[in-house]
């Protein structure tokens, strides 16, 4: 463990060394973030149903954003992370926007599709230290693509069209090239419409609806999640998943997504919910399926706090205490990865609190009660608790 930290931190002070160069553009920002968690569970989320603990580097990224002149800026992110004991680095991000058209920006490069509420909170940003379990199964992530985005003040709009083949969620990427051809890559398009109807200094109210259009090129495509803890395995499933075998797959021809948002901020009272729906139009000879899930989050601040928002989407905290932002919150989760007589439906409590020393530190404690059900649940390992701890710093 000792020698995977030096790796890391050896990586990210050459990248800090080399963003760190004189500036060829005026307004460049260099930062980083890291963030380290800890994870006993047991039950399900444990293979032998018995009880463990691991800890691992959830992520490191480093990114530099410069505004080259007047309608041009760019962004650049590396990502190391942690799994398994294997180390892994990507682009998070690498992209180009021009605002000189009028109402409209236009961005081209790997960015997030817009799509979810929660998917586009950046990871240290989020209320709880993983995203509810429909977010990490059914929304984008990042895609190589073209976005276009309108603010009309109480609303924001984006479009775009986006490549498969280097999506982040590896569901999604499985769906390119297509399957009886190499050579041809496949495509989604993904939009998303926002409304705040209120907004003041210390409250708002927030309304979204997404979608999106996938071509599948006839890949196999399956529910595959971590019921929100990343150290632990892969619980819910849309069926029995053997590696020579498509039980439990469906192969597609495309998919179409569906997202509905609501927020609310009052005071220090925080309120999160969205709903998703996949549907799956399956090639000539198979079934269809359809999955969805919800969720519900509350928070509070118990001391002074304040949370960015900008645009139809959430930043980060604020304290506005010496005593840093501390916050309660609460989370009720449901993914149904059921249909066709395979699969499960999983549901999730949580509870936790945050501590925001200050814009860039912070400390989070999570609590997770599982519960699973279905026609692939065990009815002898069918829930399961976690306790999560995470450290992260912005710099």
């Amino acid at each position: 463990m000792k020698k995977a930290f030096l790796r890391y931190f050896s990586r990210m002070a050459i990248g800090l060394s080399i963003l760190s160069a004189p500036p060829i553009f005026a307004e460049t920002q260099i930062g980083a973030k890291i963030l380290w968690d800890h994870a006993y569970y047991n039950g399900v989320h444990h293979k032998n149903g018995k009880s463990g603990s691991d800890n691992e580097i959830r992520l490191i990224r480093v990114y530099l954003k410069d505004k080259f002149d007047e309608h041009w800026e760019g962004m650049l992110q590396v990502q190391i992370s942690e799994h398994e004991r294997q180390t892994k680095t990507v682009w998070k991000e690498a992209f180009l926007k021009y605002n000189g058209l009028g109402p409209f920006d236009v961005t081209f490069g790997k960015r997030k599709e817009p799509f979810g509420l929660q998917m586009l909170v950046n990871a240290e940003r989020v209320l709880f230290l993983e995203r509810a379990m429909i977010s990490s199964s059914f929304a984008p992530e990042r895609s190589i693509g073209l976005t276009v985005e309108t603010d009309l003040g109480k609303s924001n709009i984006e479009l775009g069209v986006y490549s498969q083949n280097d999506n982040g969620n590896p569901r999604f990427a499985q769906g390119s090239p297509e399957l009886d051809n190499n050579e041809k890559d496949t495509y989604a398009v993904t939009g998303r419409v926002t409304y705040t109807p209120m907004q003041t200094d210390h409250s708002l109210i927030h309304l979204g609806l997404a979608g999106s259009y996938r071509d599948f090129g006839g890949n196999p495509y399956w529910v595959e999640d971590r019921a929100e803890i990343h150290l632990a395995q892969q619980i819910v499933t849309s069926g029995k998943i053997a590696e020579a075998s498509l039980s439990g797959k469906t192969l597609a021809d495309n998919l179409t997504l569906l997202g509905v948002e609501a927020a609310a901020l009052f005071g220090p009272l925080s309120f999160q919910s969205e709903y998703m729906q996949l549907l799956v139009d399956a090639t000539s000879g198979a079934q269809d399926a359809k999955y969805d899930g919800y969720y519900a989050e509350l928070g509070y601040f118990l001391t002074k706090g304040v949370r960015g928002y900008k645009k139809g989407k959430f930043g980060g905290v604020t304290p506005l205490s010496k005593m840093g932002a501390w916050q309660l919150m609460g989370r009720y989760s449901v993914l149904n990865a059921e249909d066709n007589s395979q699969g499960v439906e999983a549901e999730n409590i949580a509870v936790g609190i945050n501590w925001f020393a200050n814009t860039s530190a912070r400390i989070s404690a999570n609590y997770i009660k599982t519960q699973l059900d279905g026609v692939d649940a065990n009815p002898n390992n069918d829930d399961g608790d976690a306790f999560l701890l995470r450290f992260q710093y912005v710099f």
